[in-house]
């Protein structure tokens, strides 16, 4: 009778470890799985703000071609430096304003 009841026991100990052991490992998974999810909308973010950056430079960069093209003033130097210096001038410009 009371090896009935200990195998009883045991047994419900056992069924009970395999419940909360598979409890557990659903809860580790769903965290890796949300860990994942967040490791790339973070990477899907920055992809994004590389894509921005890089459109703005080349914004810049036509923005300095027209600046220096309807410049009244004459061309110091050559087409190249000109635009180059201007394209300077017109980032460091975006930076001021915070923009950068």
């Amino acid at each position: 009778m009371v090896s009935e009841i200990i195998s009883s026991v045991s047994l419900i100990v056992a069924v009970w470890s395999i419940k909360v052991s598979k409890d557990t490992a659903r809860k580790q998974l769903e965290y890796a799985e949300k860990t994942e999810k967040r490791r790339e909308e973070k990477e899907k973010l920055v992809e994004e703000k590389r894509e921005c950056e890089k459109r703005q430079e080349q914004l810049d960069w036509r923005e300095a071609e027209r600046r220096v093209h309807e410049s009244p003033f004459p061309i110091h130097g050559t087409l190249k430096d000109c635009i180059e210096q201007e394209y300077r001038r017109i980032r460091s410009e975006r930076v001021l304003r915070g923009r950068g």
